[in-house]
This record gives structure tokens, C-alpha cells and sequence, in this order.
């Protein structure tokens, strides 16, 4: 029979009381108690502090962490405002220069970029190529993509970003655009034209996944896309995401979903879910330490949740 050293490369060590500090993995027999108890980690998420403003469609520094985000644009309409998170309360940051929503971002909250989306009304003349960058407390003009796109999605930092999918109204795009820092090239094309997108990562690496009816992840490597490995839960547009390709996490989407997955590189499996259901939300941090913030929840809300891992130490009984 197969021993838990031989799976584990350890013994479990008998001792009269639990030992102190614990790390997941680590199990023992407590003697005194007569019981068999281990360590694992738990993830969970809860609520953050609330955003000044209500606001869905948003973007942020997708590459932020949970205690130094950004989120900036968004409609109602259209609007400049940007707020940066601390990890635990938003303040007011510089404002965008042209208001928008249905945009993308990249970057860290004190290096971030902006780039396409809408203008209100919606029309195709008013869809945005221009691209805005974020020093950590005003933004100013970047270069302009060569595609005018709203519902995009994108990956990297300030100066190594990426640009993909989307629409110009009324087509869906397989485009992709690579900025260097000042100005926009193009980039290997998809292979499922889509928006509603969600990509993290970094320019030669990047993700992107679901949108509208679409299930399909494709993973860049600097010049072209492959395939990837579908979403496990029913495809749904405007989630949010973190993280990188082979460790990230997509959230909430659709109709107020409350669906969370994480990505090992190579499949989607379902994880810990949003208390509150949303969509068309704004999201950063990495797969362990994410937050959720924005969206729709039938309304438009300026709820946060913040989601963390612990570890927790269990108790194994038999059944």
C-alpha cells in the first residue's frame, strides 16, 4: 500500500498539540486530541471599499495588484473620471483626457495605459483610436492605434502593450496592434474575430477569452495567436480578468454572472466565486489576490471585492 511518505515525501509526525506556524501542505497527528489535521489553502472573496463613482464598461490597470489598482472611463455616457485603489478605500485620480467607455487598459497604477473605446453617442464616428498613459497622477496623449475599436481587449504594460478584437462597427475584428511605448504596429491576426473580450498577460505572452457567444481562448507569443483551451462555464462578454497566461483568472461577465475560472496555461477549471453577481466590470491583481470592482448588477454599482488565499488548517475525519 501506497504511504503517505512515499506520496509526499514526508512523514506525519505525531504531536501532543498543533504546531505553530503552518504552511499548506504540512500535516500532523495531534495526539492529545486523537486527530488527524493538515493545511490547505482557501480562497474566498469579500467586499472591498466602494468606488466614489458608479460606473460600468470601465477599464483598468489590468496588471495592477489588489492594494495599488486603477480604474478609469466608463457610462453611464461616458465619463473621465479615474480612481485608484490602496487596498482598501479608492481616491480620486487625474482625469482622462477624452471621456469614454467600452475601453481597455494596461499597465500598473503608476504606469498605465488607455487606449480605444466609444465616445457618446455610439456611432461608428465615434469610436476611439487614441491611446492615453498614466503616471500616476495625470494622463497624456500616447499614439494613436491604427484601428479605431470599442469592446477590446488587451495585455501588457505602458510601454510593451497589446490590442486586440473588439468592433469598428459593425464588424468584429481579428486585428491585433502592438504599442512600443509611442506608437501603434500591427501584430498577428486572431483566428475568431470577436468583442467583449477579456486579455491579460504581458506582449509576448498575452490571453484573450470569451466575448460575445464565444467560449475560445487564443495565447499570443509576440507574433501570432494559438489556440487555447475553451472556458468551462457557458460564454459570456464583459468579464474581467488578471494575471498571466499560465496562471490567470476571468470574473462575474454576461448577465450578472457570479462565475469565477482560473487558467493554468492550458485549461479553464471553475473557482471560487463572486458574492455579487456583475458584468461589464473592471478587474486586476493575479489569481490568488484579485479584485473586482464596478459593473452592472441590474443597476450600475461602484461595489468592490477584493479575493484572497489563506491558509487554513482542516481537520480529516473519515466517512
Amino acid at each position: 500500500m501506497t504511504t503517505f511518505k512515499e506520496i509526499r515525501g514526508q512523514l506525519i509526525k505525531s504531536l501532543a498539540s498543533d504546531p505553530s506556524p503552518v504552511t499548506t501542505g504540512d500535516m500532523w497527528y495531534n495526539s492529545t486530541t486523537k486527530k488527524l489535521k493538515g493545511v490547505q489553502s482557501v480562497t474566498a472573496w469579500s467586499s472591498g471599499g466602494n468606488m466614489g463613482t458608479a460606473r460600468r464598461q470601465l477599464a483598468s490597470a489590468v496588471a495592477g495588484t489588489q492594494t495599488a489598482s486603477l480604474a478609469f472611463g466608463g457610462s453611464p455616457n461616458g465619463v473621465t473620471t479615474t480612481e485608484e485603489y490602496g487596498g482598501t478605500s479608492w481616491t480620486g485620480g487625474g482625469a482622462l483626457g477624452t471621456a469614454s467607455y467600452k475601453l481597455w487598459g494596461a499597465g500598473i497604477q503608476t504606469a498605465a495605459l488607455a487606449f480605444g473605446g466609444m465616445k457618446n453617442p455610439p456611432s461608428p464616428s465615434n469610436l476611439s483610436n487614441k491611446s492615453e498613459e498614466y503616471g500616476g497622477t495625470s494622463w497624456t496623449a500616447g499614439g494613436n492605434m491604427g484601428t479605431a475599436r470599442y469592446s477590446l481587449g488587451g495585455a501588457g504594460t505602458q510601454t510593451a502593450a497589446l490590442a486586440f478584437a473588439g468592433s469598428d462597427v459593425p464588424s468584429t475584428l481579428v486585428a491585433t496592434e502592438e504599442y512600443g511605448g509611442t506608437s501603434w504596429t500591427g501584430g498577428g491576426n486572431m483566428a475568431t474575430a470577436r468583442k467583449s473580450v477579456v486579455g491579460f498577460g504581458v506582449d509576448t505572452a498575452g490571453l484573450c477569452c470569451g466575448g460575445d457567444s464565444v467560449v475560445v481562448t487564443e495565447e499570443y507569443n509576440g507574433s501570432s495567436w494559438t489556440g487555447g483551451g475553451n472556458l468551462s462555464t457557458p460564454s459570456r462578454g464583459y468579464m474581467a480578468g488578471c494575471g498571466i497566461s499560465t496562471a490567470g483568472l476571468v470574473f462575474g461577465g454576461g448577465t450578472n454572472k457570479t462565475e469565477s475560472e482560473a487558467y493554468d496555461g492550458t485549461s479553464w477549471s471553475v473557482t471560487t466565486s463572486l458574492t455579487t453577481g456583475r458584468g461589464a466590470l473592471g478587474g486586476a491583481g493575479i489569481s490568488s489576490t484579485a479584485l473586482a470592482f464596478g459593473g452592472t448588477t441590474g443597476s450600475v454599482t461602484a461595489a468592490t471585492e477584493e479575493l484572497t488565499t489563506a491558509a487554513t488548517t482542516k481537520t480529516f475525519t473519515t466517512s
